[in-house]
């Protein structure tokens, strides 16, 4: 499969200054897609895709976030029922990780970035039909969240491997109420950062205050 926009080849250590440096183009939206690895395993998995991009936007479009979080908390009540916990205050993320090796912290040798021609960052899951395996929501499903996060907190893309998206956040949640309420949300969209990570709501929440990068990471 050959994507169907221009990638770029960068050392890890430059990747977030390329990033940056892409960013005010108008014809593309740049986002940062990890090694080798992750780029073969998102070319393998579009495969399996057969809906196209603008059958994928259809469908984002015309899904209810609010509702696809009911719905999908509602599939399955027992697993997302998780007790919110004791808020602790938490240092927020504020830069991005999606070019290092999550294991040493170091910047991997080489990752890509991807070009992708599209009009809002919500629509770039759709465009490289991502998702759709395990217990990661589809591409349409992606996308329909990040355009109700889009509208609500400036969240765009910024980076998409095999099992992670990042993405950078203008308009954080400012109280504790508000990032409670966004935490229950990204519980519901993606388990594993609770579950195998902060292990409570209450300390997503904390770490969603004031943040300026969202993690989530699919097993």
């Amino acid at each position: 499969m050959s994507f169907q926009c221009e990638i770029l080849t960068v050392a890890g250590s430059d990747a977030l200054a390329t990033y940056q440096s892409l960013k005010n183009n108008v014809e593309f939206i740049p986002v940062i897609l990890g090694d080798a690895d992750d780029l073969a395993s998102h070319a393998e998995a579009s495969e399996y895709q057969n809906e196209s991009f603008t059958q994928l936007l259809q469908h984002a479009q015309a899904q209810d976030p609010l509702a696809w979080f009911e719905k999908r908390q509602a599939q399955d009540p027992e697993y997302y029922d998780l007790t919110v916990g004791q808020w602790d205050d938490l240092s927020p993320a504020m830069s991005l990780s999606v070019h290092l090796n999550l294991v040493t912290g170091e910047p991997k040798a080489e990752v890509y970035i991807a070009l992708v021609p599209v009009a809002e960052s919500w629509m770039i899951p759709a465009f490289l039909k991502i998702g759709g395996w395990n217990d990661c929501p589809t591409a349409a499903e992606h996308s329909a969240v990040f355009r109700y996060w889009q509208q609500h907190y400036g969240a765009t893309v910024a980076g998409i491997t095999m099992d992670v998206i990042e993405l950078e956040v203008k308009n954080p949640p400012t109280t504790p109420d508000q990032a409670l309420i966004l935490a229950q949300q990204q519980f519901i969209y993606c388990p594993d950062i609770v579950y195998q990570g902060t292990q409570t709501i209450a300390a997503l929440a904390a770490s969603l205050l004031n943040g300026r990068v969202w993690f989530f990471w699919w097993d």
